[in-house]
């Protein structure tokens, strides 16, 4: 049985950097933060979103991993809803910050703040999945996650 906490060595501090976003984010802090940390905070919050995904897309066959697949969603929820809050202006590679986030994320941010709430919301109808959930609705639910997550790329990320 594949379980998410035994996901990958090392996805324990992205788990933990990321809880510190919305803790950061939800305090208003996230303006006394330097560029360079908003851009690290950031890519910890993709990459815990990819390493969670592709954990949801490795397992959703199989009914013993459901639980872990809702706790999947709830952390792609949840780090969707702080995208928007996590490219505040002039961080940009055009800033000097290494980062693949395009231009468009700022010159077309309603967007990719659209997009955002689309993971957002997309992810929050999977966090009630169960070992009862049929396979046709997980299947479904992620198949609408990386599309939008594809679209996102599409638009807003360099490579």
């Amino acid at each position: 049985m594949a379980r998410l906490g035994g996901l990958m060595p090392g996805v324990h501090r992205p788990i933990a950097l990321a809880a510190a976003i919305v803790v950061i984010i939800s305090a208003g802090a996230a303006s006394a933060l330097s560029g360079a940390e908003v851009v690290q905070m950031r890519r910890a919050a993709f990459d815990e979103m990819a390493q969670v995904l592709q954990f949801a897309a490795r397992n959703w066959r199989d009914p013993s991993a459901y639980a872990d697949i809702a706790r999947a969603a709830r952390i792609i929820e949840r780090d969707a809803r702080s995208l928007a809050n996590l490219f505040p202006a002039d961080t940009g590679a055009g800033d000097g910050y290494r980062t693949a986030a395009l231009d468009t994320v700022w010159s077309d941010r309603e967007g990719f703040d659209q997009l955002a709430s689309r993971l957002a919301e997309q992810a929050a109808g999977m966090t009630t999945v169960t070992s009862g959930t049929a396979q046709d609705q997980i299947k479904e639910g992620l198949a609408g996650i990386i599309g939008t997550c594809k679209a996102c790329h599409r638009d807003y990320r360099a490579n």
